[in-house]
This record gives structure tokens, sequence and C-alpha cells, in this order.
């Protein structure tokens, strides 16, 4: 059977560490999505993108210069499904963009929730766990709450993330639980994949286990059927257990694997090269860690990961910058890692009761969605976690009543101030230190000494992927580009130029050209690796390039186009309107001749009744009616014709008393119609009115009267729903369920404030900045970076500027990412013995080393099989054949004769003596030692071949095998024949291990093939310890 493997993009062979500017600076994993192609099917592994890849990438492509992977423009669309492995955007980023509901763009499909006439395509199967969904869908608000409150396009819309995570969209899957591929329709349309009670067509087993790393994090075993073939796909995992996930369960479920597809563990570039111990006494490989000094005697200069150690550093350092009355600044993701250090840190704040010296906070625009979140997926977590819940009368552990979870910067400065100033720690969203509240309290934090910027994940100081394209674009036209660039650097110039002039900036302003091609957080970690790899400390001044957030006024022709989109797309919503107020009044006027009420209404009845008979011309006798029914009235000429008759009812009406028409509650006269929760001032619609003109009538039916809920102002909050929800009722549900629309209390920033019939209608004092600040809102959550002018206001343009920055805080890093290290990886891969290895992500270097732990210790190395480790790049194809190559046979027991010997047999009269095989057992397994031969026939009733024993001429030419269920190991015989009454000592040797019995008998061991050999005098000793070792194998 073929395994094909093709990483797309994020392959570890894709980058190129030579050149200017190298990626020794990338110490993150790059985004990654690769095709496996398997028993018949297709899967996607995992979908990811971050700021690492350019979305506006048409004249880019890979060469010398482009050392990052390049975005593609479509994805392989006849896809069975798609493998999602964790919650980070290295893993599900990309989803919104080639999966999203924007038709038009060139990433676009349309999701199976909202195929309609337009649809051309179709999105593939989600398949992933619970956690996963929901802590992804947070990690994607995050991202793009953070780039669109600064102006900056996500590249993808809340509309794109609400259709990748629709209720057809994810098929959500329990750890072992198994679904089988390709799905059948009924499957598809379920939300939890439920288990298939039959197999029929089936070709492919997926199974998800525990990786660790994040809560919901899984590695994906592939099945086929037909002859139990395992794949598998490890793309990230973690061995060591932690405050709140349990460890990796690879070892149990990975072992020797046909295929296995992973890491190589640990970090890439100078960070990586710190974990390493220094060279041998190369000249190419001084040549390559010239820059590393090695003062470690002769030692890595940093030790491998632990957790442990890493929570006492942690906290080590905050307690120290807290006691020089510093803040700290801790930058972390939005739901996936920071849960582990939520939970270090309220412990220690508990044990140590430092809540009313220190303040520790936690400050995202989706920090209260993710707790919640959290809260309910104990049972996803470390056992433990969920017995402290059971046995502490339900209190949760991540009540966390120590942090004060804050959604935006303002409730943390309340905070701040309500504590009379106070030191404060701040776990941060916005990682990347480029947006987001981690950003702005690095402009605000940074200037200061006694500070602290405290670096645990080093997987989101990823390279800035648009202005890597910027500058390949400016390489083709053979110099620099003097014109605006197309990504975040636009208008840098003029916007710093006037804002240099309002004192506002901070920093120094830099031309597009100097912006840096990395990330501020980048930058931070790059320094403080060179100060650990030239044995120094840091300087006092760190310099480091970031943006900044600015607002100008819109002018000139970005106006002016602003300006006719907001008519085009105001004359458009107002045709939709119309659109649906037609089709509602259809659908009613449908229901009132299903339901048989009379068409004659109001005037039209009136008219009808005083016109039934009249004397035209002529005296001819002619007759005029007139009904009306809706507001229409309908005019006909001709023949005497009666009224039209009352259609008769479905429902005998004098069982029924309609309660369900509030006559009391209907206004007669127009002016004094007041809805409920309106101010008096304003005239609205009343209850027993429908919308329309001032003739029209009551929509009304045996069930009562038909009204618009969407024109009334809500009764407890007097917000105008029209205004946040496009008049669906929902108030403010469009922003509020993103996590952008919490005020300084917790509760929605819209929390109270009065109505008003127009959408710039807003109220006075305190409610009014909190109306205007969701409305700025809403309109930055578009995208465009642009908020309306209300009030007779001019529209204002947010952006970012590049400025460059002095920061005298102190930055450290230390490691809690939660990722497996290189030295562990080889340690899994030696324990796993994969039949083939293929490794995609990471470094080179951690690469070659990984293949080699295999070709050291696996089959290949007794085979010299050099093709079995395969290290791809982006767009090469592995093509592998596995498979056991099982035949179902049956065994007889009579011996196989040729022709002559058959002969033979009959001259001599002799009968065939059936051959018994000898059977043992070991273990739980029952195992035979055969010589059989292939007849050449077949079982008629399953197709199964036939096999026959050979002749056995005499049982002493038969070879004979020894077994054991495990491998024996000389310490566990030590203690065997010390048990015996005899001395035995111990000594491990180059290339082999040896015990020494009573000082004459040797048992050696060799190291590679594990073979036994006992010399000694021929003594009764010797014949003890011979027995004793033959009786830890069974011979057959």
């Amino acid at each position: 059977m073929q395994l094909k493997v093709t990483p797309i993009y994020g392959s570890s062979a894709n980058n190129n560490a030579d050149g200017e500017e190298p990626l020794e600076w990338l110490s993150s994993p790059v985004p990654s999505c690769t095709l496996v192609e398997y028993a018949g099917t297709k899967v996607l592994l995992n979908a990811g993108w971050d700021e690492t890849l350019s979305a506006n990438n048409d004249d880019v492509t890979a060469d010398a210069h482009n050392r990052l992977p390049v975005l593609p423009n479509e994805l392989p669309s006849d896809i069975d499904a798609v493998l999602i492995c964790d919650s980070t955007l290295s893993s599900l980023g990309a989803l919104p963009l080639y999966f999203g509901a924007s038709k038009e763009d060139k990433f676009g499909r349309a999701p199976r929730s909202l195929s309609g006439e337009h649809t051309t395509k179709k999105n593939p199967p989600f398949l992933a766990t619970y956690p996963t969904v929901k802590m992804g869908q947070m990690t994607l608000y995050d991202h793009h709450a953070s780039l669109s409150l600064d102006g900056v396009h996500p590249g993808y819309t809340l509309e794109d993330v609400d259709a990748v995570f629709g209720k057809d969209s994810f098929h959500t899957l329990k750890y072992s639980q198994t679904v089988y591929l390709p799905l059948d329709e009924d499957e598809q349309s379920s939300t939890t994949t439920k288990t298939s009670t039959s197999n029929k067509n089936k070709l492919l087993a997926i199974t998800p286990h525990l990786s660790g790393h994040v809560v919901g994090g899984c590695y994906w075993i592939l099945k086929q059927l037909s002859d139990d073939t395992e794949v598998v796909l490890v793309p990230n995992y973690h061995h060591a257990k932690e405050k709140h996930l349990s460890g990796c369960t690879l070892y149990k479920f990975g072992v020797n694997a046909d295929a296995l597809v992973t890491v190589p563990g640990g970090p890439r570039g100078l960070l990586g090269k710190l974990y390493q111990p220094p060279p041998k006494k190369d000249a190419k490989e001084q040549q390559h860690q010239k820059q590393i000094v090695h003062y470690n005697r002769g030692k890595a200069i940093l030790n491998p990961p632990a957790g442990h150690r890493s929570e006492s550093e942690i906290i080590e350092n905050i307690m120290q910058a807290l006691r020089r009355d510093g803040n700290v600044l801790l930058p972390v993701d939005a739901s996936g890692r920071v849960l582990e250090l939520l939970l270090i840190l309220d412990r220690h704040w508990e044990r140590q009761r430092l809540s009313a010296a220190y303040n520790l906070c936690w400050v995202g625009p989706m920090s209260i969605n993710t707790i919640e979140f959290a809260r309910s997926q104990l049972e996803w977590m470390n056992p433990p976690l969920g017995a402290q819940f059971d046995s502490q009368r339900g209190l949760n552990p991540y009540r966390l009543k120590n942090i004060h979870i804050c959604s935006s910067i303002s409730e943390l400065e309340n905070v701040i101030e309500k504590s009379n100033g106070n030191p404060t720690a701040v776990l941060a969203s916005g990682a990347s230190l480029d947006h987001g509240p981690a950003r702005d309290l690095l402009l605000k934090w940074g200037d200061n000494s006694d500070n602290l910027v405290l670096l645990t994940n080093s997987g989101r100081c990823v390279p800035r992927g648009d202005v890597w394209a910027q500058r390949l674009r400016e390489r083709k036209v053979g110099g620099i580009v003097k014109e605006k660039a197309k990504s975040v650097v636009d208008d840098t110039t003029a916007t710093a130029g006037e804002a240099d002039d309002e004192g506002k900036l901070l920093g120094m302003a830099l031309s597009p050209s100097d912006v840096s091609t990395y990330t501020a957080a980048s930058q931070l970690l790059y320094q403080w690796c060179a100060a650990k790899a030239s044995g120094e400390e840091m300087a006092d001044e760190i310099g480091v390039d970031t943006y900044v957030p600015h607002r100008a006024p819109l002018a000139g022709a970005e106006l002016k186009a602003f300006l006719a989109a907001e008519e085009e797309e105001r004359r458009m919503k107002k045709a939709d309107a119309e659109k649906k107020a037609m089709m509602q009044e259809i659908e009613l006027a449908r229901g009132r001749l299903r339901l048989g009420e009379d068409t004659e209404t109001g005037v039209g009845t009136e008219n009808a009744n005083s016109k039934e008979t009249s004397s035209g011309p002529g005296g001819a006798p002619s007759s005029s009616t007139t009904t009306s029914g809706g507001g229409g009235t309908t005019t006909g000429t001709g023949a005497v014709s009666p009224t039209r008759p009352r259609k008769k009812s479905r429902f005998n009406q004098d069982l029924f008393i309609k309660f369900s028409k509030p006559v009391h509650m209907t206004f007669d006269v127009r002016e004094e119609a007041v809805g409920l929760g309106q101010p008096d001032a304003v005239a609205k619609y009343g209850i027993g009115e429908s919308i329309g003109g001032p003739g029209d009538n009551v929509v009304e039916d045996d069930y009562g009267i038909s009204v618009k809920a969407e024109s009334f102002v809500d009764i407890v909050t007097g917000v105008d729903p029209s205004k946040f929800a496009g008049g669906t009722g929902r108030i403010g549900e469009e922003v509020t369920r993103r996590g952008l629309g919490f005020g300084v209390d917790g509760k929605p920033a819209v929390s109270s404030g009065g109505g008003g019939d127009g959408d710039n209608v807003l109220n006075e004092g305190e409610d009014e900045g909190m109306n205007e600040k969701m409305l700025e809102v809403a309109d930055l959550s578009s995208g465009k970076g642009i908020i309306r002018g209300r009030n007779g206001r001019q529209p204002i343009k947010v952006s970012v500027i590049p400025r460059r920055l002095e920061l005298l805080a102190e930055i450290v890093y230390v490691p809690l990412e939660g990722r497996v290290d290189a030295r562990a990886a080889r340690q899994q891969v030696r324990a796993l013995q994969p039949r083939h290895l293929v490794i995609i992500g990471g470094s080179k270097s951690n690469s070659f080393l990984l293949g080699d732990a295999l070709r050291s210790s696996g089959p290949s190395a007794v085979s010299s099989d050099n093709n079995a480790v395969h290290i791809p790049s982006d767009g090469e194809t592995i093509q592998l054949t596995v498979g056991h190559a099982a035949y179902p046979v049956r065994l007889l027991d009579t011996p196989y004769l040729t022709q002559i010997e058959k002969e033979e047999m009959e001259a001599q009269e002799k009968e065939i003596e059936p051959v018994e095989p000898y059977e043992a057992k070991i273990g739980e397994c029952t195992v035979s030692l055969v010589d059989f031969v292939a007849t050449g026939k077949k079982w008629a009733v399953d197709g199964s071949l036939v096999l026959a024993p050979r002749r056995q001429v005499s049982s002493l030419k038969q070879p004979s095998l020894m077994l054991s269920a495990r491998e024996v190991l000389l310490t566990d015989l030590r203690s065997e024949v010390i048990a015996l009454g005899m001395k035995a000592e111990y000594s491990a040797l180059s290339g082999y291990s040896q015990l020494i019995i009573n000082g004459k008998i040797f048992v050696r061991k060799e190291n590679t093939s594990g073979k036994l050999d006992v010399e000694g005098p021929l003594c009764e000793d010797f014949f003890r310890v011979r027995s004793l070792v033959s009786s830890q194998f069974v011979t057959l």
C-alpha cells in the first residue's frame, strides 16, 4: 500500500540558513499544512497560519531569497477530511482564509452551512476534539480583535470564523473515539460524529489520542481497515505531565507504527543552538556556530526545559520585580498555554497570600469567554483537577479568586487604581508584542528599569510575513521601491510627521525600509539569546521596533471612497430590508388565506356594502365592488357580483377565547402611540399597529397580531438593538459574543442607555462614552480600520506606525512552551521504532539528529536501510510502501511431499505421519516454530492459501529458536544469582556488559545484538548459571 506525504507549506527543509538575514532569529515552529494520501483517501493535517505567512503574496514565489513558506492560493479540493491537532494558530489559523464565508475572496470556499445558489465548492469535514473547537474559536477571535482594533486587516472576517465553526462544519471527537472515512451524508450533517455501526465501504479508521501541549490537543492514528496498517501523525506533542495536562500517550498507541510523521522537537535558530553541546572540532561546524561561546565547560549553555524548574524560575523572576516596586508583563496566547500559567501563579498567590500586596491580572479580549470554557472542560485536563473539583464541594480549579480577569486596558487601569497603585503582574494576550494588550503595556511600562518583560513561549516569536513579502517585491525591481508599502507600514512618513507635531507617539520614526522583518517579541528573544551565547549580560537599553497605534481624520481620496462605499452599503441594506418586508407581507397574506380570514375589512367593506348596485350609462345595469385587504383596493366593473364570501375557517372559533389579541393595547390615534421602553417624546408604533403608512390595517389572525420587535427599544437596557445586531432583536450580540463589548466592570459596554430612532443618537454622560466605544469596536471589527463619523464628526482612520523604542525594562526568557524538546524527541523515536519516519517542521539540524537516532537504533541499523528517514520540502511528495503483506492461510498437519517422495512412500508402503507443531506460552502469547511450504492451492470457502509442513527426516537437523518475553538484563540475573547463594559482580564496559559469578564464571552481553555468552570452568556452578540463563528463554 502506497502512503504519500506532501507538505504544502511549513516543512523543515524549506528554510535556508544562508544569506544576509538568516532565519536564526526564527525560533518558533512555522505554521504547517500537510497532505496525506493513504488507503484511497486524502486528508489534510492542520491548516495553520499566523504573521509568518503573508496572505497577500500574488507576486511572491519561493526562491533563493524567500526563505519563508509561501501561502498557496488554494488548497486541494478533493479532500475527505481536515484533521486539526490543537487550538493554536499554527494548526488552524488558515481555516477562515480557505474555508470561510467570503465567496469573492480568492481563498473563499462556501461552508456547508451556507451552501446556496452561488456555492461552487463545499468544505470538507473538520475533525477535532471539543476543546480544540471552542478554544480555537477563541484564538481566532482574539487574533482578529488584536489586529482589527489597530486598524490592520487580519486576513479574514468574523463571518468567516462563524462559518468555519458552524454547526455543520466541525465533527467533535473524544480521545480514542474512531471515525471511519469516507463519511456518509448523514454523518457529514451531524455536529458530533458517532461511531458507524457498519464499516461497509469504509477505507480508513481515524482515532485521536492525547498529545498534551494545550487542552484538547491530539495526535492522529490512521489505520487501514484491510490489513490494520497504522500511520501515526504527530505534528506537535509534549511528553511530560503539567499542572493542567497529562503527558502524551504516544508510548502506548504509537509503538512499531508503519510510518511516523512527526517533528524533530525543540526550538530552531539561535535559541535551539543554545540547547546543543559544543560541536566537534570540525571547521564547518565551528564556522556554523562561531557566534556561540561555549563557556559552560563543554556543556550546553541552556539545560533542556523541565516543568518544575521553569515554574520556580518564573515565580522567582516575578517576585524579584514586584519586590522592587516594578510591574511584570507576561505576553501569552489567548486560550492555550495561558491556562498553565494561570494555575501556577494563582496557586502561588494563594499559598503566599499576596493578593493584598500585589495585583495579578489577566487581560485579553476573549479572557472572560476562555475561562468559562476552561471551567467546563476539566474532563479533558489532568485527572487531579477533576478530583479536586469532586472533593472540594464543587470548587472549580479555575475559579481563580486571586486573578483579576479584564477584557481591556481600561479595566486593568481601574484595578490598579483601586489597589492604590500596587505592583502588578499581568498576563496579556498578544504574545508577538506587535498588537493587542501586551503591546500596549510594553509601550507603557518599557521605559522603567524596575519593570520586567517575561517571555515564556517562543512559539509566537515569528517573522513579519508582510514585511518579508514587501522586501521581496523590492528586490525584484532591482532596488528599494519608493512608494508606500501595501502592508502594515502604510502612510508611515505622513502620519508620523503629524503625530510628532502633536507629540503623542513614542520612540523614533522609521522608514519602511528600516522596519524590522521580525516581531517585537522575536527581537527581544534574539537579543536575550545573543547575550547568553556571548556569556555577557544584556545591555541596559535595548532597541526594538514595534507598532504604535495612531488615529487621524480621514481625508482626501480615502474619504471619498469610504463615503461612496457607505452609501452603496446603505442602499443595499435598504433594498434588502424592502425585500424582506415584502416577503414577510406575502407570508402573512398566505397565512390569512390558510386560516380562512375574511379579506374584506375596514373602509373597503363599507364601500362594498354601499355600492352593491347602481345604474350605469344607457340604463345598463352595472356593479362596482371595492375590497380592501392588507391596505390595497381592487375595483371591478361588469356584471353584478356579490361580495366575496368569507372563507370557512379550519378551526371552530367558538371553542377558543382569543386572549392573544391585545385589543386593549391598540391605539386609535397614531401620534399618541408609544411603544414599550421608548421615551415619550419619540412617536413610535403601537402594539396593535403594523409598520407602514397611516392607513395600514392591523395584520392579525386567530393567534394574535404581527409585531416587529426590532422597532422597540429594549425595556431593560434602553438600547436600540438595530444599532448592533442589524435589526434582529439581539442586544449587541454581534459584538459582545466575540468578547469585544465588555465594559470596565466586566459587563457589556452597552449596559444602559436610551433609545432613539437614529443610528447616531447616543445617551449623555457616561453611557454616551460607553455607547460610542461600542460603536467604534463594531466599526473596527470589519477590518477596514475606519471609525464612522457620528454627531457631525469626521470619519477617523486607525492605523499603526513602526517606531524605534529604547526599552529599559528587564528582559527574561523562561521556557514554558509545553513542546517536546529535541533530546526527548530522539528518545521517543528510539522507543517507538517506526518502520518509516517522515520529519516535518522544526530546524534542519534537529531533523538530521532525529533521523540519525532512528538509523542507529531501529531496524534500519541492522538492515543498513537508509531509506527509512525522509525530510521533505514544501511541495515534495514522499511515497512510502507500507503494509504487512498479510494473507489468510490454512495450515495442514500432513507433510508436503514431492511426486518422487510420494512414489517412494507408496513403494515402501509407509504411512505419512502428521506433524504436530510444538507450541509454547510466552506471556500472553502462544508461539510455535513452524517450517511450512505453500502447496499452490487455495481454500474454496474463503480463498485462503493452504500451507503444509515440510517432512522432518531427523529432529536433530531442525533449527532451534530461543525466545523471551522481554529483554534479559544482567542486573535481573544478578539478583537471581545472589538468591541462589552465589556472589555476583556487575560491570559495564565498552561495547558489552558482564556479570562475574564467584570470580570464575563470566556472563557477557553485547550491547548491539543482545547476545549472551556464558564462559567458565566445567563445574557445578557453571551448569547452575547456564541453567539459570536458559530459563529466561523458551526454546522452540
